[in-house]
């Protein structure tokens, strides 16, 4: 027989607390635990908490140590593949970045890049730069989408007088 996991749950984690911070998660990595740690908070098993939400025993645990050495905090604070490589930019640059492309003057990524290297002289890669604009929040110009059979000069006559009469006008 198994025996009992062994936690000692802050005081304000209750069960009812733990299914409601699960429901109203956005993160979906995030939320996966905190439904991992609301099930072991209403009494289940590690194994049968890993079944319910997809993942390994092993993942289970793992939330359990977060939980146990620094809470819930620990537990949401924790990422997928690590904390990732620092920016080459610094804070400053990066609100100078955000603020030039406020003015509308990029058109691509390649603008952004060869900004930025006038600029700061620091070069990106275009993968990199691809990475670093959504994450700045920044969204570049891009054309409206045409069809590929879309022909200019109907379209033109269509807009200086349309098709014609729909149907024959009561004379």
């Amino acid at each position: 027989m198994a025996r009992k996991t062994a936690v000692v749950w802050a005081a304000e984690d209750t069960a009812e607390a733990l299914h409601a911070r699960y429901r109203s998660e956005a993160v979906a990595e995030v939320r996966t635990r905190l439904h991992a740690l609301w099930l072991l908070r209403r009494g289940e098993g590690p194994t049968a908490v890993a079944a319910v939400v997809g993942v390994s025993r092993n993942a289970v645990q793992q939330w359990l140590r977060w939980y146990r050495s620094g809470g819930l905090a620990a537990v949401r604070a924790h990422r997928r593949g690590g904390p990732g490589k620092p920016s080459y930019l610094t804070a400053d640059q990066e609100r100078q970045l955000v603020a030039e492309a406020a003015t509308g003057v990029f058109g691509t990524a390649q603008a952004v890049r060869d900004w930025i290297e006038a600029q700061f002289g620091v070069v990106y890669t275009r993968d990199s730069m691809y990475t670093l604009l959504p994450r700045l929040g920044i969204r570049l110009k891009v054309p409206r989408p045409r069809h590929t059979k879309a022909d200019p000069q109907a379209q033109a006559a269509w807009k200086k007088g349309g098709s014609g009469p729909a149907w024959p006008q009561p004379g």
